[in-house]
């Protein structure tokens, strides 16, 4: 069967690599033993679990109807070349090939208005076309495409629900049954958050993350007995690059670590499972584990990097460099030579790839910025200076609310413990965020006033689907405001500094304007 919509997230060359540094959910279960891997011959870059479907099916004979059947032909050899196009000369030809795809569904559609099928068809496409046009650099372009795709699979959803309201067939959501619309929405947003990633608009980015992680919760993806458990640890491992690039590096380690500890409970790494466990989740773990000091869980990760290069019979020269430059800084001088020896066999570039990551400085997460505030705040009172409008154990229950805890937390939604507390919440990040700008301490200010944004968020899709709790939405709508209005003053900031970032973060609170229902100002 020929589906249009490609359940996966891809492995072009930009996700093979660790980005710079810039929930609810089941709890990390960390194993000491590490995954078999499947030996592969050559290299293996799924775009995803294609799940054939044949959409269109032929109907009575007509001067229309083979006209139809032509436009038919011709989307589907368009599209089979887009797929094949991508694996083999690129993004930019495999838009090519959509675009005719596009040309032929137009045409049936005008032929056959009455087909139903052409909207899933265009969906799938327009994800796809989405997809090619992130890799080409066109972000505004596979915006576009997907919002599109999110608005078709959305009535799909609708219809869905519609269908089990009225006690039709409710479809199977489990891995061998078709793909339910909830599922295909939640895609096409962690692709969309891929695209704000790159674009570099974090709040957006953050937002369709939390968004297709919240779509996979309500399909029971997350349950232990999930039949879709690869699918979760795929979708942390993308959510693990998109925190680590835009987001909060303690919410980055946490998706990758779930998303290999899921990996791990099957017992072995197949090649549908290398390009995320180990192109997007492993690297991820290896570097902010790293950062911590964490050498031997570091070195762990990296051995499965090394194992997975060696057994699929790809370059290991990246692997020999990453377990080299760990081990030089975690003292293990002699061990260390002969991986650095092995690494500079490829290209020395390696290397000094490795050094830089290990040397960058990651920007501050929100629990490590509310602890400053929380010091800093502390030493003010015990010193008998007036605290600048903080009070030290407020910070500190915000940082426990929001950070504290054993839950696992891979987005906004699981930093929430009851929706009704948001509102106090978001107003203490703000005045927060507001200090922050006000002392020139920038990045800190960015971090906890776009995550008071993020939280806004979270909060009002909660509400939106517990219609018996609109009481909290005026409070939640003052603090998403306040909120931005300190957003604005730190972009000012960056703008007045000349800092590259603030165009992007203008567009990226003029969309959370957009969905936080807020009006234009």
């Amino acid at each position: 069967m020929l589906m249009d919509h490609t359940l996966g997230e891809g492995t072009d060359k930009s996700l093979w690599q660790t980005p710079s540094a810039r929930n609810e959910g089941i709890r990390c279960r960390r194993r000491d033993r590490m995954p078999t891997i499947r030996r592969t011959a050559g290299r293996s870059q799924p775009k995803g679990n294609v799940r054939k479907m044949k959409i269109f099916r032929r109907r009575g004979a007509s001067q229309d109807g083979d006209r139809a059947e032509q436009a038919i032909r011709e989307y589907r050899a368009a599209y089979e070349r887009g797929l094949a196009a991508e694996q083999s000369q690129g993004a930019a030809h495999a838009l090519a090939e959509f675009a005719r795809a596009q040309l032929a569904l137009d045409r049936l559609d005008s032929l056959s208005p009455d087909r139903s099928e052409v909207a899933q068809a265009r969906a799938g496409l327009l994800y796809a076309m989405g997809r090619a046009g992130t890799d080409v650099g066109d972000v505004a372009g596979a915006v576009a495409a997907l919002d599109q795709a999110e608005e078709l699979y959305q009535r799909m959803e609708s219809e869905e629900l519609a269908t089990r309201e009225e006690g039709g067939p409710r479809g199977d959501l489990q891995e061998t049954g078709p793909v339910p619309a909830v599922l295909l929405v939640a895609d096409v947003r962690l692709r969309r958050a891929r695209a704000h990633a790159e674009w570099g608009r974090p709040f957006s980015a953050l937002s369709d993350l939390d968004m297709s992680f919240g779509g996979y919760m309500r399909a029971g993806a997350f349950t232990p007995s999930s039949d879709r458990s690869g699918d979760v640890a795929r979708i942390l491992a993308v959510g693990a690059v998109i925190q680590l690039r835009v987001g909060d590096h303690e919410l980055a380690l946490e998706c990758g670590q779930e998303s290999l500890a899921r990996y791990r409970e099957t017992g072995r790494l197949g090649p549908e499972a290398i390009p995320y466990a180990i192109g997007l989740a492993a690297p991820v773990v290896s570097m902010l584990e790293a950062a911590r000091g964490r050498w031997d869980a570091a070195l762990a990760v990296d051995g499965v990097i090394l194992e997975a290069a060696e057994l699929g019979g790809v370059e290991s020269f990246r692997a020999h460099a990453r377990i080299g430059v760990h081990l030089r800084e975690a003292g293990r001088q002699a061990e260390a030579a002969e991986h650095l020896a092995m690494a500079a066999r490829g290209s020395r570039d390696r290397i000094a790839e490795m050094e830089r990551e290990v040397g960058a400085a990651l920007a501050p997460s929100l629990r490590e910025v509310l602890l400053e505030a929380e010091r800093t705040e502390s030493t003010r009172l015990a010193g008998g200076v007036r605290a600048g409008g903080l009070d030290p154990l407020e910070v500190r229950t915000l940082r426990l609310s929001l950070c504290g805890g054993d839950r696992a937390r891979f987005s906004a939604t699981g930093r929430m413990n009851v929706a009704d507390a948001v509102p106090r919440q978001v107003a203490s990040l703000a005045r927060i965020g507001h200090q922050l700008v006000a002392s020139d301490r920038l990045p800190a200010a960015l971090c906890v006033l776009w995550e008071a944004l993020l939280l806004c968020d979270a909060a009002r899709r909660l509400t939106a689907f517990n219609t018996g709790n609109a009481t909290a939405t005026v409070p939640l709508r003052e603090a998403a405001e306040n909120a931005l209005a300190g957003a604005a003053v730190l972009v000012d900031a960056l703008e007045r500094a000349g800092d590259p970032m603030s165009d992007a973060l203008t567009a990226d609170l003029s969309d959370a304007r957009k969905r936080l229902g807020l009006s234009a100002h």
